[in-house]
This record gives structure tokens, sequence and C-alpha cells, in this order.
């Protein structure tokens, strides 16, 4: 809970960062539809070009950075909603039977996970059912009912949609990846309950999974789960420190922005060459375009 709470946390002054410096690139900054009295003549053709002083050009590189962080943040939030609506229909359109609140599908590779994100609910495949015994059966479903109750589909796209987003800010993909782990455990630790036996069905239910090569129980076989299940489980030592500067970092660089911007003057042209008789360069809006699109081609690449 405590390294949800803390990515949300960080994630959320980022964002607010990243709003701040936008709303102060487009308040110093000047940009007429028109030419400005900054020209030149160029190959016999009358030319505009952006004047800033050295504030405004610091404004100008924090608020494309915060560009690109709303961009990458709205289109993982989106790519995340269209993944989950794709995958409730395709669930639904199978044909299926309900077990323990947990919908059965057709496969016989043993599958088991929780999924959607607003409605989340346990998935189970004939493959898992014909493998395990009750009491795994029952330690599964357990497993994953913790993630539905905990909304923890939510809470991890949420993550991975603000790691991506802020992939500058350091410690905030630690973070991301600590509350899928931490996530697991606590999802074992609710399916052994107060029963000794649900810790050994458990594992036996994993061991079943690890042993087909299976995507489902989220993260398989690893060390941590398995110390859990033996009863040694591994104290996670929260990154005060690492919190601390990073929360620090994004203050400080609202300051400087906000400092900054008061000394901040630019004026630019976006006229374009065929449209106007006095055409200028567009570096002031081509160069934010270019470093969105940018920022999307690797969001992409990080998808695939």
């Amino acid at each position: 809970m405590r390294a949800w709470t803390v990515t949300i946390g960080i994630g959320s002054l980022g964002l607010a960062s990243a709003v701040f410096v936008v709303v102060r690139l487009i308040e110093r900054w000047r940009v007429s539809p028109t030419g400005t009295p900054h020209q030149l003549v160029l190959l016999g053709q009358t030319v505009s070009y952006p004047a800033a002083n050295f504030a405004a050009g610091v404004v100008l590189i924090l608020g494309v950075l915060g560009v690109v962080v709303l961009t990458r943040a709205i289109s993982g939030a989106v790519r995340e909603l269209v993944a989950s609506i794709r995958f409730v229909g395709r669930m639904t359109a199978c044909r299926s039977t309900v077990i323990d609140g947990a919908l059965v599908f057709e496969d016989e590779r043993p599958l088991a996970f929780c999924g959607g994100l607003m409605r989340p609910r346990v998935y189970i495949s004939t493959g898992a059912l014909a493998m395990l015994d009750e009491p795994a059966l029952q330690a599964v479903l357990r497993h994953e009912q913790h993630h539905c109750r905990s909304r923890d589909p939510l809470r991890l796209a949420a993550g991975r949609v603000l790691s991506r987003a802020l992939f500058f800010v350091p410690g905030i993909v630690t973070l991301a990846r600590e509350q899928q782990s931490l996530a697991e455990l606590a999802a074992d630790e609710w399916a052994i309950g107060d029963l000794s036996q649900n810790r050994s069905a458990l594992a036996r239910a994993l061991l079943a999974f690890s042993d087909e090569d299976s995507p489902g129980m989220a993260l398989g076989i690893d060390g941590a789960r398995v110390d859990h299940l033996l009863g040694h489980p591994q104290r996670w030592r929260f990154p005060v420190s690492l919190c601390i500067g990073t929360a620090l970092l994004l203050a400080l660089t609202v300051a400087a922005a906000a400092l900054i911007s008061q000394l901040a003057s630019g004026s630019a042209s976006l006229a374009l060459p065929l449209l106007s008789k006095r055409p200028c360069v567009v570096l002031l809006g081509t160069l934010p375009s270019a470093i969105v699109w940018i920022g999307l081609r690797r969001a992409a690449r990080d998808k695939a």
C-alpha cells in the first residue's frame, strides 16, 4: 500500500509540475499569427524569427518537457483503457461458466489471473481446473480474489503509466516494479490466511504453473514469493531517501520555473510561408511537435 501511495504521490507531483511549466510557457511566450518585428532577408524572402532572452529559453525547454510528459501520460492511459476494454470484450464473447465467482474459459494451458480496470474479476482456464487439486484451486482463487478486492489491475496500470510518462524522475520505475511484487506477496498472504495447509496448497499451484511454463499467476516462481511461502518473508525497505530526493527535485524544478519565468520574455510568429505574405521561422511551433512525436515513438517502442 505504501509503494502504491508513494508512486501516485510522486506521479501526481510530476504531472502537476508538467502542467505548471506548460502554463508558464504559454504565459511568457507571445505568439502571433503574423510576422514579428524580428526579421531578416533570406534569398530574397523576408523571414521573421523568434526572439527571446535566456530565461525564456529555459522556460521553453521546461515547457517542451512538460508537453512530452503530459502527452506520454495521456497516450499511456488511453492505451491501458483500450487494452482493458478489448480484453473484457474478448473474454465476454467466449463461452464460459462461473466457479466461485471466477469466469472459466476454454484453454488447455493453466492460466489464472485478475483482469479489468474498472470492474476487475477473476479468470481461470479449464487447463488450470484440470491440473489443480481442490485445495490448490481454492488457494489460487483466493489469491486472485485479493487482486480484485485491492483493484490491483488499476493500481498497476496507473504505476505503468506514471513510470513511462515521468521517465526522467529517479526511482519511480523502481517503485512501480516493487508495487507489482508487493501486490503478489499481499495476495499470497491473503490466500494463505489462517490455515497452514493453504501455504502448501498455494506452493503446489505455483509449481504447477511454473512446470507448464504458463503466464498464469503473474510473477510465477521468484525468490521473494518462495521465501514468503516457506515462512521467511523478506522485509521490504521503504526507499525514504530516494522518495524525499525525488520530491525535492520536482519541487525545485517548479520553484525554478516560477522564478525564471518572471524574467522571461519571448516572442515568435507561427505564420506559415505559404499562407502569409511575410513568411517566418516556425521553430516555436515545430520544436514541441517534434519532441511530442519522438515521445510517442518511444512510448510505442516501450510497449512493443
